[in-house]
């Protein structure tokens, strides 16, 4: 009985292994060095300021395998039709975390990087799975082990304090509702890494009270650390989030050199799906009856050009999404909308020159 047993019990522990190592996938290698990548990445700029388009890069997506495989090659053209020159998607893990193993990281990304380095940024994983999310340790080794190997230009969205989204309310998740402090073990480690080794990080943090405190006590812990907070001016619950407005915008990039933000918000008009009385997007003109018009309010207005060169863009494409080429198309639209009254040195500066000296280090010339 005892010999069945244990013969039974190392047959589990294989399949288990085995079930573990089919979802892993093995390390991809860059094709190209990085000044082989940079040269890629500035000739296409340049390809669309000779044409006179103002490009964009975009640094705040993420792409699934499954979505890459269904949708890029159509999505390709729909950057050219855009301007959108480059994007910067971060990845997925590759199967579910097991406990006791390493972290399943995806080298998706690495692929298209591979198969079109003109076009692709290599970002690390991101943090949005659930090893980061209840904050085991790790997704973050990991993290740190990719990282320091030299290969990528940004880390990708982390989250930290993060509302459900719109159509993660439709489909009655609560799964995202997160409240990780950013002051806590692994926001250290995250800035720390920012800041030892210069690449800019991506985080995920709705501006309430708590989590803006200790954003600031970050930024001037690690002033070296380059932190993109996503989606500049998205208020989805305004009761918990009263400070957030020009005022302290304004206070916040003049007393922190490095913090930016992304301008991956919505649309005029767009309501969000968990309180269809919130308008969630505040840069824009009130309109009438509650409504919202396509002009960027003029504090707004003024702060992005006041501080050109504290943003980027983004387009937020990810789980959930429309399909990627129309997502795009929509998206690459309200960026050029948000920098349709803007000087055109701003245009210039949040389009990709911002973007360009955080992958890079340097500024374009």
């Amino acid at each position: 009985m005892a010999a069945r047993l244990r013969k039974a019990f190392l047959f589990a522990v294989a399949i288990s292994a085995c079930a573990i190592s089919l979802a892993a996938e093995q390390p991809v290698a860059l094709k190209h060095d990085r000044a082989q990548l940079e040269a890629s990445w500035r000739a296409r700029i340049q390809s669309f300021l000779d044409r006179g388009v103002i490009p964009l890069v975009d640094l705040e997506s993420s792409l699934r395998r499954e979505d890459g495989e269904r949708y890029l090659s159509a999505a390709i053209r729909v950057m050219d039709e855009v301007g959108l020159a480059l994007i910067a998607f971060d990845g997925f893990a590759a199967g579910r975390f097991q406990p006791g193993t390493p972290y399943p990281w995806g080298y998706y990304v690495h692929e298209i990087v591979n198969a079109h380095p003109d076009r692709f940024i290599l970002a690390t994983n991101g943090g949005t799975n659930g090893n980061w999310l209840v904050q085991r340790s790790e997704f973050v080794e990991e993290l740190e082990r990719q990282v320091r190997t030299g290969a990528y230009a940004i880390l990708g969205e982390l989250d930290f304090r993060h509302y459900m989204s719109s159509h993660q309310c439709q489909q009655g998740r609560r799964d995202r509702d997160n409240n990780i402090p950013l002051n806590g073990e692994n926001g250290h480690r995250l800035f720390r890494l920012a800041q030892e080794t210069g690449i800019a990080f991506v985080i995920h943090h709705e501006p309430e009270d708590a989590p803006l405190d200790a954003l600031e006590e970050m930024l001037a812990k690690y002033p070296k650390a380059r932190v993109i907070v996503a989606h500049f001016g998205q208020i989805r619950h305004p009761e918990k989030q009263k400070r957030f407005g020009p005022d302290l915008a304004r206070r916040l990039l003049s007393t922190y050199p490095n913090l930016y933000y992304d301008t991956s918000v919505g649309f005029p008009g767009r309501r969000y799906a968990c309180n269809a009385n919130v308008l969630d997007t505040v840069i824009w003109e009130d309109g009438l009856f509650g409504s919202q018009g396509d002009t960027v309010k003029a504090e707004y207005r003024a702060i992005l050009t006041e501080f050109s060169t504290r943003f980027v863009v983004g387009t937020d494409y990810g789980g959930g999404r429309p399909p990627l080429p129309q997502f795009l198309r929509e998206r690459a639209a309200n960026a050029r909308l948000i920098l349709r009254d803007l000087p055109e040195e701003a245009k210039h500066n949040i389009g990709y020159r911002n973007a360009w000296l955080l992958l890079t280090g340097k500024p374009w010339r």
